[in-house]
């Protein structure tokens, strides 16, 4: 491996398996995470200033293997949010579109989509937060490692884009909601504004679930307004002008049958492809750290929705890469991950009560809401967790919200709680004991140790004080009352990973001179330096209502009417 020649190719199975890892470690499951995380580390020390073999551009297709050619003014890819948005907005705009997607129908995932204000929001008498105080908040959250200008363009485009959103879903006879949200007293760090606009019907009333509706209304909708669409169709090359330096004008796709069609685009060809996260080496190289929670289970190909463990390949970051496209600024991207909701009080919480590790050592403050609560259960060993609570928090712990609820809806009672929780014993996910230490025998947790730690915690939840964290005295609740519970909490799940392409204010895709490569854009989950360190759920529904409505909404727009 001292060259170039030897190291493209070389797949970071070959890799770990020359250098004695093997095959198995870097595949193992949630016992070898410091020896994959290792790994990556490894592996892109090894390979700095070379190729990838996801960076070598595939041969160019030839004409003559191109069955059809397809024209048109805009040329979307991909038929998720974000995809859909831009081609309704580029067909509203006078434009002809073309979109084409590799998966079977409509994508969607979640349905929390944020918005700063809007004419539901207004007709309620919702105001919007401080802009300055709350981005600040959040910018610091990502230290600063973001292009700020794209959230401030999300905060002055967001209500034109919801409000459009809404005229569309209400006309389809959706009923519009805001989700509840995570609240901690005097405005504290882990609060979170109720301001994700959702839509629900008859049939399904929770909210935060209905991007589906969303997206096979705006399938209708960039239908009736003239644009094509087309699926199991794959995206496979982009075709660039003068030697990959001037305009790019065409993406070759396959097509269900092996044949290939020609799509050119005249105005603008905006990708909308999804994430890498089913792409092991870009994870590698771009997300190590979050290479152990990657799975291959259950991967329905371009037809994933809800699964966890890794999403998309990465096909339109890496079209992009091969036309001279540059990656992010903002290194490693960041992870869309999930604590555990297990007697959570909050929709998008974690257990406030006491956590502890395999070793029966509590590790840390526990109020923190679910994505925070995963990144600290990370470093423990394992990345396995544990929690233990008795009968009394369910009233001391009140009131209880959960996933799904309305933002107008009220908390569940203590009563029903309980109820839950008795029924999660029965069906094995919870286990109780009429003794704390028959529930220390059920999680397997080391006898002595875990019972001082109990102890200890009790001793604080006595005094009002946690001399340990300093948890909010409100929170601190002891473990006090028969029947007791407790859960074992399992690694962190993985929903996707944000970013790829540097992409400019105009969600234009540029090289690394930051200059704009023309006629080539992307939106959605995409958009590189929108975020960092980790999508934290502190803006309910950033990205669905950010990067995939706002920034789909303005692009189609403006690719169709050519100011971009």
């Amino acid at each position: 491996m001292s060259n170039e020649k030897d190291l493209k190719g070389l797949s970071r199975r070959e890799f770990l398996k020359s250098t004695g890892v093997g095959v198995a470690a870097a595949t193992a499951g949630i016992s070898l995470v410091g020896t994959q995380v290792a790994a990556a580390q490894d592996l892109n020390a090894e390979l700095a200033g070379q190729k990838w073999s996801f960076e070598i551009p595939p041969e160019p297709i030839p004409d003559s293997a191109i069955a059809e050619t397809v024209e048109a003014d805009v040329i979307v890819v991909g038929a998720g949010v974000s995809g859909l948005v831009a081609a309704n907005t580029a067909a509203e705009n006078g434009a002809k579109v073309v979109l084409f997607a590799a998966s079977s129908g409509p994508a969607y995932r979640g349905g929390s989509f944020h918005a700063v204000n809007s004419k539901y929001m207004e007709a309620q008498g919702i105001e919007p937060y401080a802009v300055d105080r709350f981005f600040r908040r959040e910018l610091s959250n990502a230290s600063f490692n973001v292009d700020q200008d794209k959230w401030y363009k999300f905060y002055n485009n967001s209500e034109e884009a919801m409000n459009w959103l809404i005229d569309k879903m209400e006309a389809a006879g959706f009923e519009t909601v805001l989700e509840i949200a995570n609240v901690e007293p005097n405005d504290g760090p882990m609060n979170v504004p109720a301001q994700a606009h959702g839509w629900i019907n008859e049939g399904m009333r929770r909210a935060g679930m209905g991007a589906e509706f969303v997206v096979n209304t705006l399938a209708t909708t960039a239908q009736a307004s003239g644009a094509e669409i087309r699926y199991k169709t794959i995206a496979k090359q982009l075709v660039r002008e003068a030697d990959n330096t001037g305009r790019v004008t065409a993406i070759i796709a396959e097509n269900e049958d092996g044949s290939y069609t020609k799509f050119v685009a005249s105005k603008g060809i905006i990708l909308a492809t999804g994430d890498f996260s089913n792409n092991r080496d870009m994870m590698t190289k771009y997300c190590p750290w979050a290479v152990p929670l990657l799975s291959d289970a259950g991967d329905l190909g371009y037809d994933n929705n809800f699964k966890q463990g890794g999403l998309f390949p990465g096909d339109g970051q890496k079209m992009g890469l091969w036309v001279g496209a540059a990656w992010q600024k903002t290194y490693p991207n960041p992870p869309m991950i999930m604590g555990s909701w297990i007697a959570s009080t909050q929709p998008y919480g974690s257990h406030r009560g006491l956590v502890m590790n395999k070793n029966g050592y509590r590790y840390g403050n526990e109020d923190v809401n679910g994505p925070h609560a995963g990144v600290n259960q990370m470093h423990q060993p394992d990345m396995m967790a544990y929690v233990i609570w008795g009968a009394n928090y369910a009233e001391g712990a009140a009131p209880w919200y959960a996933f799904g609820m309305t933002r107008d809806a009220d908390p569940i009672p203590p009563s029903s709680i309980l109820s839950q929780w008795e029924g999660q014993v029965d069906e094995g996910s919870l286990v109780s004991g009429e003794t704390v230490e028959e529930v220390i025998e059920k999680l397997g947790l080391p006898a002595e140790a875990t019972k001082a730690t109990i102890d200890q915690y009790n001793a604080y939840c006595a005094a009002g004080l946690d001399e340990q964290y300093y948890k909010r005295p409100e929170l601190l609740i002891p473990i006090a009352e028969a029947p007791f519970y407790g859960a074992v909490v399992p690694p962190p799940g993985f929903l996707t990973v944000m970013g790829g392409l540097r992409t400019n204010l105009d969600m234009q895709v540029c090289d690394e001179t930051d200059t704009p490569i023309p006629g080539l854009y992307n939106v959605g989950v995409m958009v590189g330096d929108y975020y960092a360190n980790i999508y934290n759920f502190l803006v309910e529904g950033n990205n669905l209502g950010a990067c995939c409505l706002t920034f789909g909404y303005t692009t189609g727009r403006d690719v169709a009417l050519g100011t971009v």
